[in-house]
């Protein structure tokens, strides 16, 4: 993404603090896990200044409250005056659905972004069949890989203009579950702000490495670089992960290794604790982020 911030924009910006929504409806209120997990998101979101990093922490604290096998930020350019977007995957896509998903100019793109402004920029629950006929055709080239669940969408405009989007990001790829409930919806609505403000400094700190400007933020050693881990993957292990970023089940790993789906869920539980992640997801970024795949 070709984004040039202005000036005032060359900073860093603190991200919002957590205020707990006591005012939600009956019901909706954050489970123990929900609230542990988001707890680890607020805590570790500071710390994100690298898009490899934006990976791992959309892979592990976020998809905790939001699964999702796809995440796609889109942040507004001032230089190209319109919304730039990257698209962050735990599967494999093909080059159209990965094409459609980061096409600045493309109509799915475009119906996507006026959607969300249609249904009052709240958080929304999209039903890709039911966009226009002109980005049918993109919508169908992501379905096709992702299947027909809905797509999570949400972002933030500027204040009583919300056709003028700062940002806006997609999630794709959730369990049929996850991407009817309300809570996801709830969910969003709460995580937009680390969302947002955690994806402008990612954009702002590169761009200004990329700059060599002394304003960029070094990042400590004990972020720039993921911990070390306890004990080297074997290569059977980086099979099975390999597998799973192709979105693969175990059973389906399974049968392309010569394997019992009970061993490689054996292997995968071995792999989330050499990798400490929460989840297979996890697991595939922390190990692409290592360059282990």
């Amino acid at each position: 993404m070709n984004t040039t911030p202005t000036p005032a924009d060359m900073a860093i910006q603190p991200l919002p603090p957590f205020v707990e929504d006591d005012g939600a409806p009956s019901g909706l209120h954050l489970s123990v896990r929900d609230s542990e997990a988001l707890v680890r998101l607020v805590e570790t979101a500071p710390g994100v200044l690298r898009r490899s990093q934006f990976f791992v922490w959309s892979q592990g604290p976020l998809s905790a409250l939001l699964p999702h096998q796809v995440l796609v930020c889109g942040a507004y350019s001032r230089a190209q005056r319109r919304l730039c977007f990257t698209a962050f995957q735990s599967v494999v896509l093909p080059a159209p659905a990965l094409q459609a998903l980061t096409d600045n100019e493309g109509s799915l793109l475009e119906a996507v972004s006026a959607a969300w402004v249609r249904a009052g920029a709240r958080a929304l629950a999209l039903d890709p069949d039911r966009l226009p006929v002109a980005a049918q055709g993109a919508a169908a080239s992501v379905t096709q890989v992702l299947g027909k669940t809905p797509w999570l969408l949400h972002g933030v405009a500027r204040p009583q203009r919300p056709n003028e989007l700062e940002s806006l990001f997609l999630l794709l790829g959730a369990p049929p579950a996850a991407a009817r409930a309300s809570e996801s919806l709830l969910h969003l609505e709460r995580l937009i702000p680390y969302l947002h403000a955690t994806w402008r400094n990612v954009e702002i700190n590169e761009i200004l490495s990329r700059r060599g400007s002394p304003e960029a933020v070094s990042l400590p050693e004990s972020t720039a670089e993921a911990p070390a881990i306890s004990q080297p993957l074997t290569e059977r292990e980086r099979q099975i992960l390999r597998c799973a970023r192709e979105g693969q089940s175990n059973q389906e790993i399974g049968l392309n290794l010569g394997i019992s789906a009970l061993t490689v869920k054996n292997h995968i539980q071995k792999i989330l604790r050499k990798l400490n992640a929460s989840n297979r997801a996890h697991a595939v970024a922390m190990a692409m982020s290592r360059g282990l795949l």
